[in-house]
Formats: structure tokens, C-alpha cells, sequence
């Protein structure tokens, strides 16, 4: 029998049921669609993941203050003393890092701690100064007007870049922002650029450069000093002192990033041996945890899905062996008119495989809609690659080989004689 008159008889038999053959493939439909949907999830999560750590920059490694828990401390209301807490990086770990071989540069951090009001209301926003450096170290771009410049560092200038959220909370809508003021107790600046962060870059004890209205640190110096306090408490007076709150270190050759990252936290653990009021943190090390991390999760999400896959495998093969038993008569008939058992196999092979192929390209269709409807309501970032449509594709053509042999197989052994002779 010619192979074109097999496929014109598969697909003939295929129309003349056209209930049951979508049926036969829903398995392969939703099991392929689950798999592209949760391979595109799993790629989104991983990527939105990765891209955060990415933002702190491979070839930096960051320090940062952080306050010593206070264990065996009497904070009770009814307690009327005053007392200083006084922790986190000093000047002089400044120089002695600057020093260090492999370190490029170091961009400084330091919040001020100073309240920033609108009217009567506090806002959830830091004014912090910083080196010039600042902008291209945390990922983050000028939207309108300019960055801070090295005259502004030189002069102390009373000027100020401020991150889209501040601009959000500290304007009404429609206001001049450029050229505005902005006001921390006795001390006014002017606004002179908006800044954004679209790579999730958030700093420890921080948070994100959008939360942040940023002035060079000569300014800070003359209006504020050279360290930062804030001060709380009505009948418990608290006070809060800290030099600086995280550098960002820039390492000259990467792969040296790790032992300057131990001779950092071996110089700090002799510098500050009285309490650990200080972190260190490697984006290029969080990066491969995570990555590592995020394959395993991939592997396992995968292998769910794949498991839905085998299931739909499992059903088209029940459907086509009570299929074979049905159309009895119709094998006999051929059988005894002169077809082969290999025309009788691969008549049935390509029925099964030709329902699994289109299953799987509407399992596609439906996997790329889910991750759709995903990223729209879930505000969840999805990402499907050629590769994963492939596989899919892959694996829906060689379900259908497995799972449609034995049914095929079964089909071909039927004796004409005795199919005849019930029928």
C-alpha cells in the first residue's frame, strides 16, 4: 500500500470521529500547554530573580552597617535615661579598603536620618549622600535634568537628585519638580534630577535607589556633618550614631572578587571584634546560588508538567486499543482484501502520532496564552523560549510513537478469519 493512500485513509478515519479524536488529544493538550506555561513561569520568576542580584553589579562586592541587636538591654517606656547607640563602618574602614590591591573604587553611602516631611506627614523616603559614582554603580539612569557633578561635590552644593517614588510622594501632580525645593529641617535643596531604577536594585538596610533623594556628601557634611544621627524617644531619649552605611566596592580583575572579599571581612572582624555591626555581600556568589537554585526549581516544575504529559500518553493509548477493538470488522475486511500487517500498523501509528502532533501545537497555542494571562493579571513576568516549544513539540510526537506502538501492534495481529467469522 502506498504511504499517501495510508495517510489519506488515517485522516479520512480521523474526520469521521471527530468527538472522539479531540478528545483522544486533550491530554496531549493540557499536557503540553502546562509545560510550556510553567517552563515560561519558572524562566520569568528565575529571570526577575537573577536580574535583581545582576543590578548590584557582578564586579562589586558590598558592605554595609547594620545594628547590633539589643539582647540583655532594659527598653521599657518607664525608663527615663539616655543613651547613644553607636555602630556600622567608620572613615578610617574607608581608607584601609581604598588600599586594598584589586579594588577599583569605592562609592560611599550614607543616610542622613534626617526626617523628610509634606505638610505634617512623614514619608517613607531617605535622604542620602554619596559619591559621584553612585548612579552608575546602582544601575540606575536620569530620567529628566542631570546628575550630581563634581562641582556640586566641590562647592557643597545645596542641590539634590531625587528617585521616581520620592518624586511620586513629595509633588502633588503637575507641580515643577525640576527647580523645586525640598526641605529637611533648616536645610533647603534644589531638585536638579529624577532618577529611576528599573533593575529591582535594592541596597541592605536601604532599599531602593527610587526611595531616595540623593545629595553629594560635602553637602551633607556641611549641613549635617560628617556622621549621621537621629535622635527618638519622649521619656526615653535615643540616639543613634553611624559614620557611613554601606560602600560599594569596585574590584579591578573579577576573578580575584572572592579573596578580596575575604581580606574585606578578615580586616573587619579585627576592626569592629566587639560586634558584628557590619555585613558583606557578593552579588557574583548570590548570583550562582541562585542560579542553582532556580534550575532545580525549573527541573522540578518541568517534571510535574512532564508527568501530565505521560498521563496523556496513557489515555490515547486506552482510547485507540478500545478504538482497534471497535473497528473489528473494518481490519478484517482489509486484512482479508489483500492489506499487510504493516499497513494495518502503520495505519494506526500515524493516526496516533498526527493526534498527539496536534495536540501538542494546541498545547502550545494554549501554554503561550496562559503565560499571557499570567503576566497580565499576575503582573507576573513570563518567558518562553523556541527551545521549551520545541521540546514540547518533541516529546508530544514521541508520546504519540510510545504510547500508539502497542495499539498499532494490537491492530496488526488481528486475524481476518476469525474477526470475520464473529462479526
Amino acid at each position: 500500500m502506498f504511504v499517501h493512500d495510508l495517510f489519506k485513509l488515517s485522516f479520512h478515519n480521523l474526520l469521521l470521529h471527530k468527538i472522539r479524536s479531540f478528545l483522544t488529544s486533550l491530554g496531549i493538550i493540557f499536557g503540553v500547554g502546562s509545560v510550556i506555561s510553567m517552563l515560561a513561569i519558572s524562566e520569568g520568576a528565575k529571570r526577575q530573580a537573577l536580574s535583581q542580584i545582576e543590578a548590584l553589579g557582578i564586579d562589586k562586592i558590598i558592605v554595609y552597617s547594620k545594628p547590633v541587636p539589643q539582647v540583655g538591654k532594659d527598653v521599657s517606656d518607664s525608663s527615663t535615661q539616655s543613651f547613644l547607640e553607636s555602630y556600622g563602618l567608620l572613615r578610617k574602614d574607608l581608607g584601609h579598603i581604598k588600599d586594598m590591591d584589586n579594588v577599583a573604587t569605592v562609592t560611599t553611602l550614607r543616610n542622613t536620618r534626617k526626617k523628610i516631611l509634606r505638610g505634617t506627614k512623614q514619608l517613607d523616603v531617605i535622604l542620602v549622600s554619596t559619591s559621584t559614582t553612585f548612579l552608575q554603580d546602582s544601575g540606575s539612569d536620569i530620567t529628566n535634568g542631570r546628575w550630581l557633578s563634581p562641582a556640586d561635590e566641590a562647592h557643597s552644593a545645596a542641590v539634590c537628585v531625587i528617585g521616581r517614588n520620592v518624586k511620586r510622594k513629595l509633588f502633588f501632580l503637575g507641580e515643577a519638580v525640576l527647580g523645586g525645593r525640598v526641605k529637611v529641617g533648616n536645610a533647603v535643596f534644589k531638585v536638579v534630577g529624577i532618577m529611576e531604577n528599573n533593575l529591582g536594585t535594592q541596597f541592605p538596610e536601604l532599599n531602593s535607589p527610587n526611595d531616595m533623594i540623593v545629595i553629594p556628601e560635602s553637602t551633607s557634611n556641611a549641613f549635617f556633618g560628617f556622621s549621621s544621627f537621629q535622635s527618638e524617644g519622649r521619656r526615653r531619649f535615643q540616639t543613634t550614631y553611624v559614620e557611613a552605611d554601606l560602600f560599594i566596592v569596585k574590584v579591578r580583575e573579577l576573578e580575584y572578587i572572592d579573596d578580596t572579599a575575604r581580606r574585606i571581612v578578615s580586616f573587619l572582624e579585627k576592626s569592629h571584634s566587639r560586634d558584628k555591626d557590619w555585613g558583606v555581600t557578593v552579588p557574583l556568589d548570590l548570583l550562582k546560588q541562585r542560579e542553582q537554585t532556580q534550575n532545580i526549581f525549573t527541573i522540578v516544575m518541568s517534571s510535574i508538567a512532564g508527568i501530565s504529559l505521560i498521563v496523556g500518553g496513557v489515555g490515547i493509548m486506552n482510547i485507540m486499543l478500545a478504538n482497534v477493538y471497535e473497528r473489528r470488522k473494518e481490519i478484517g475486511t482489509r486484512r482479508a482484501l489483500g492489506a499487510k500487517k504493516k499497513d494495518i500498523l502503520f495505519q494506526f501509528l500515524i493516526e496516533t502520532v498526527f493526534l498527539t502532533t496536534l495536540g501538542g501545537m494546541l498545547g502550545i497555542v494554549l501554554g503561550i496564552g496562559i503565560s499571557e494571562v499570567v503576566t497580565k493579571y499576575a503582573a507576573w513576568p513570563t518567558i518562553y523560549s523556541v527551545w521549551s516549544i520545541a521540546i514540547s513539540l518533541f516529546i508530544a510526537c514521541f508520546v504519540g510513537i510510545v504510547f500508539g506502538t502497542y495499539p498499532a501492534w494490537k491492530a496488526a495481529q488481528q486475524n481476518p478469519i476469525d474477526v470475520l467469522r464473529s462479526e
